[in-house]
């Protein structure tokens, strides 16, 4: 299921947008509703949702303003307004679509249907790079990692996981080493995706070469070579199902 939360918006409004939801998209289900930006930042770190319909005015800010709260935001949006000077500034964001209210039940729920498909086959593309990327790994990629007190030449096979913590990231090795670099993961993750490390959660890019194993209790975790417990976004188990299934 495509897991969606409503953000601002009076409650007829927020009504009509999980009835349109319920009646017509089946693959999306309605994670729940939020009055404003404090409210719904909390609950996209704790809910993780793929799909966000989100008022423009809160308040307590923008829907702009709570988008550029997440340094990578991994969710999709739908904005909904009573005025169209925003529109451009919306495509900007890379938003699936821009509703104006009073908006009629058919458009929201094409919009909704549009954002369930796009969702879906960015899933896929995922999948397919991530099963492309086992079959063809290098062998060998040297990196250069500076610490506060120290450069660290390291090999990307000796990198079990990265744990991201705002603009810092901690690079756990396979010799027990913690590396510790004043810069956000996603400095990292493009140049690694082809070594085989993976995002799986928000704040945890894997080596998919240093899995152990996947537990689904606790809502679910890789156990990685070095022991440590790595969570996994409910959005990326099925691709990693599939991961699995690829590498047997």
């Amino acid at each position: 299921m495509i897991k969606a939360i409503l953000i601002g918006g009076d409650d007829q409004l927020q009504d009509l947008v999980e009835n349109t939801i319920a009646g017509y998209a089946p693959n999306v289900e309605t994670a729940g509703r939020f009055p404003d930006m404090r409210s719904a930042i909390a609950a996209i770190n704790e809910l993780e949702p793929d799909l966000l319909l989100l008022d423009i005015r809160l308040p307590d800010g923008s829907g702009f303003d709570l988008v550029d709260h997440f340094d990578k935001p991994e969710f999709r949006v739908i904005f909904l307004s009573s005025h169209a000077d925003y529109a451009i500034k919306a495509i900007k964001y890379d938003a699936v679509d821009y509703l104006l209210k009073p908006m009629k039940e058919e458009e929201l729920a094409r919009a909704v249907r549009k954002a369930d498909n796009l969702i879906r086959y960015e899933e896929k593309l995922q999948a397919r790079a991530l099963g492309k990327t086992v079959s063809d790994l290098k062998k060998s990629h040297r990196m250069v990692l500076r610490s506060m007190d120290q450069v660290h030449v390291v090999d990307s096979n000796s990198i079990v996981h990265i744990e991201a913590d705002g603009s810092y990231s901690t690079f756990f090795m396979a010799d027990g080493r913690k590396i510790v670099v004043s810069k956000p993961s996603k400095e990292y993750e493009e140049a690694l995706l082809d070594q085989g490390f993976h995002r799986i959660h928000r704040s945890h890019i894997v080596n998919i070469n240093k899995m152990n194993y996947f537990d689904k209790t606790d809502g679910g975790y890789l156990v990685m070579s070095n022991g440590d417990r790595v969570p996994v976004a409910s959005r990326k188990r099925d691709m990693l199902m599939e991961l699995f299934d690829n590498m047997t």
